[in-house]
Protein backbone atom coordinates (compact mmCIF):
# COMPACT_ATOMS: atom_id res chain seq x y z
CA UNK A 1 0.00 0.00 0.00
CA UNK A 2 2.95 2.53 0.38
CA UNK A 3 4.34 1.56 -2.76
CA UNK A 4 0.88 2.97 -4.41
CA UNK A 5 0.49 6.15 -2.37
CA UNK A 6 4.34 7.15 -2.75
CA UNK A 7 3.50 6.66 -6.64
CA UNK A 8 0.71 8.88 -5.91
CA UNK A 9 2.68 10.95 -4.40
CA UNK A 10 5.41 11.41 -6.87
CA UNK A 11 3.32 11.42 -10.38
CA UNK A 12 3.97 14.39 -11.94
CA UNK A 13 0.42 16.02 -10.89
CA UNK A 14 1.24 15.88 -7.41
CA UNK A 15 4.37 16.78 -7.69
CA UNK A 16 3.23 20.50 -9.48
CA UNK A 17 0.34 20.59 -6.87
CA UNK A 18 3.23 20.27 -3.81
CA UNK A 19 6.14 21.66 -5.55
CA UNK A 20 4.95 24.14 -8.49
CA UNK A 21 5.79 28.05 -7.78
CA UNK A 22 3.05 28.62 -9.99
CA UNK A 23 -0.01 30.46 -8.04
CA UNK A 24 -2.37 27.74 -9.56
CA UNK A 25 -0.34 25.04 -7.54
CA UNK A 26 -1.02 24.52 -4.00
CA UNK A 27 -1.96 28.17 -3.45
CA UNK A 28 -5.26 28.04 -5.65
CA UNK A 29 -6.02 24.34 -4.87
CA UNK A 30 -5.73 25.14 -1.41
CA UNK A 31 -8.09 28.24 -1.80
CA UNK A 32 -10.08 26.53 -3.66
CA UNK A 33 -10.58 23.58 -0.84
CA UNK A 34 -11.45 26.60 2.16
CA UNK A 35 -14.00 28.28 -0.57
CA UNK A 36 -16.02 24.96 -1.76
CA UNK A 37 -15.80 24.46 2.39
CA UNK A 38 -17.14 27.95 3.01
CA UNK A 39 -19.56 27.37 0.80
CA UNK A 40 -21.18 23.99 1.68
CA UNK A 41 -20.41 24.68 5.28
CA UNK A 42 -21.23 28.11 5.86
CA UNK A 43 -24.77 27.71 3.49
CA UNK A 44 -25.29 24.20 5.70
CA UNK A 45 -24.68 25.86 9.19
CA UNK A 46 -26.92 29.22 7.68
CA UNK A 47 -29.95 26.55 7.25
CA UNK A 48 -29.19 25.25 10.33
CA UNK A 49 -29.20 28.29 12.71
CA UNK A 50 -32.67 28.69 10.73
CA UNK A 51 -33.94 25.28 11.62
CA UNK A 52 -33.21 26.24 15.11
CA UNK A 53 -35.26 29.48 15.31
CA UNK A 54 -32.58 32.18 14.54
CA UNK A 55 -33.81 34.67 11.95
CA UNK A 56 -37.44 33.58 11.91
CA UNK A 57 -38.67 36.16 9.60
CA UNK A 58 -36.57 34.24 6.68
CA UNK A 59 -39.40 31.76 5.53
CA UNK A 60 -37.99 28.33 5.02
CA UNK A 61 -39.14 27.56 1.70
CA UNK A 62 -36.84 29.75 0.48
CA UNK A 63 -33.90 28.12 1.63
CA UNK A 64 -34.72 24.92 -0.28
CA UNK A 65 -32.32 26.74 -3.43
CA UNK A 66 -29.55 26.86 -1.63
CA UNK A 67 -29.20 22.81 -1.60
CA UNK A 68 -27.55 22.79 -5.41
CA UNK A 69 -25.17 25.44 -4.04
CA UNK A 70 -24.17 23.40 -0.98
CA UNK A 71 -23.62 19.97 -3.62
CA UNK A 72 -21.29 22.22 -5.67
CA UNK A 73 -19.31 23.43 -2.76
CA UNK A 74 -19.27 19.95 -1.71
CA UNK A 75 -17.65 18.67 -5.09
CA UNK A 76 -15.44 21.84 -5.29
CA UNK A 77 -14.24 20.71 -2.20
CA UNK A 78 -13.90 17.24 -2.71
CA UNK A 79 -12.08 17.34 -6.01
CA UNK A 80 -9.15 20.09 -4.27
CA UNK A 81 -9.11 17.85 -1.51
CA UNK A 82 -8.47 15.04 -3.54
CA UNK A 83 -5.16 17.10 -5.36
CA UNK A 84 -4.27 17.75 -2.00
CA UNK A 85 -4.43 14.18 -0.86
CA UNK A 86 -2.32 13.14 -3.65
CA UNK A 87 0.41 15.93 -2.58
CA UNK A 88 1.12 14.42 0.36
CA UNK A 89 -0.55 10.77 0.44
CA UNK A 90 2.26 9.37 2.20
CA UNK A 91 1.71 11.23 5.08
CA UNK A 92 -1.97 12.17 5.09
CA UNK A 93 -3.53 8.70 5.07
CA UNK A 94 -0.85 7.76 8.26
CA UNK A 95 -2.86 11.05 9.57
CA UNK A 96 -5.61 10.24 12.56
CA UNK A 97 -6.97 13.69 12.20
CA UNK A 98 -7.39 12.84 8.81
CA UNK A 99 -9.58 10.22 9.10
CA UNK A 100 -11.82 12.07 11.98
CA UNK A 101 -11.65 15.08 9.15
CA UNK A 102 -13.28 12.66 6.48
CA UNK A 103 -16.00 10.63 9.13
CA UNK A 104 -17.07 14.73 10.26
CA UNK A 105 -17.19 15.25 6.41
CA UNK A 106 -19.34 12.49 5.67
CA UNK A 107 -21.85 12.86 8.69
CA UNK A 108 -22.77 16.54 7.66
CA UNK A 109 -23.24 15.39 3.83
CA UNK A 110 -25.16 12.38 5.44
CA UNK A 111 -27.12 14.85 7.49
CA UNK A 112 -27.43 17.45 5.03
CA UNK A 113 -29.54 14.98 2.62
CA UNK A 114 -31.82 13.89 5.65
CA UNK A 115 -32.56 17.53 6.12
CA UNK A 116 -32.85 18.15 2.56
CA UNK A 117 -35.34 15.17 1.98
CA UNK A 118 -37.14 15.16 5.30
CA UNK A 119 -37.43 19.02 6.30
CA UNK A 120 -37.44 20.45 2.48
CA UNK A 121 -38.82 17.70 0.67
CA UNK A 122 -42.35 18.04 2.32
CA UNK A 123 -43.74 20.59 0.58
CA UNK A 124 -46.52 21.26 3.04
CA UNK A 125 -43.95 21.29 5.66
CA UNK A 126 -41.76 24.30 4.53
CA UNK A 127 -44.99 26.32 3.38
CA UNK A 128 -45.72 26.40 6.75
CA UNK A 129 -42.73 28.47 7.93
CA UNK A 130 -42.19 26.63 10.51
CA UNK A 131 -39.37 24.15 11.63
CA UNK A 132 -40.65 21.03 12.68
CA UNK A 133 -39.47 19.79 16.17
CA UNK A 134 -37.67 16.96 14.52
CA UNK A 135 -35.15 19.12 12.25
CA UNK A 136 -33.53 20.65 15.66
CA UNK A 137 -31.60 17.77 16.60
CA UNK A 138 -30.59 17.30 13.10
CA UNK A 139 -29.44 20.72 12.87
CA UNK A 140 -27.34 20.87 15.73
CA UNK A 141 -25.78 17.87 14.45
CA UNK A 142 -25.29 19.81 11.25
CA UNK A 143 -23.37 22.35 13.32
CA UNK A 144 -21.79 19.99 15.41
CA UNK A 145 -20.24 17.82 12.34
CA UNK A 146 -19.05 20.70 10.05
CA UNK A 147 -17.02 22.15 13.16
CA UNK A 148 -15.59 19.19 13.58
CA UNK A 149 -14.52 18.83 9.86
CA UNK A 150 -12.95 22.22 10.23
CA UNK A 151 -11.06 21.86 13.70
CA UNK A 152 -10.36 18.28 12.38
CA UNK A 153 -9.07 19.66 8.79
CA UNK A 154 -6.41 22.22 10.92
CA UNK A 155 -5.41 19.61 13.20
CA UNK A 156 -4.13 17.31 10.21
CA UNK A 157 -1.24 20.09 9.46
CA UNK A 158 0.23 18.99 13.26
CA UNK A 159 0.21 14.90 13.02
CA UNK A 160 2.05 14.16 16.32
CA UNK A 161 -0.15 16.54 18.73
CA UNK A 162 -2.70 13.67 19.02
CA UNK A 163 0.00 11.08 19.53
CA UNK A 164 1.51 13.40 22.31
CA UNK A 165 -1.57 14.52 23.71
CA UNK A 166 -3.57 11.14 24.06
CA UNK A 167 -1.06 8.67 23.17
CA UNK A 168 -2.59 7.86 20.29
Amino acid sequence: MLDALAAIESSSFATWVRESPSLFAYTFILSLHAMGLATVGGLSSAVALRLLGIARAIPLAPLRELFPLMYAGFWINAFSGLALLAASATTMLFNPMFYFKMGFVLAAVLIMRVIKSRVFGDSELVGSGVAPPFSRPLAVASLSCWAGAIVAGRMTAYPGLLESYLGF
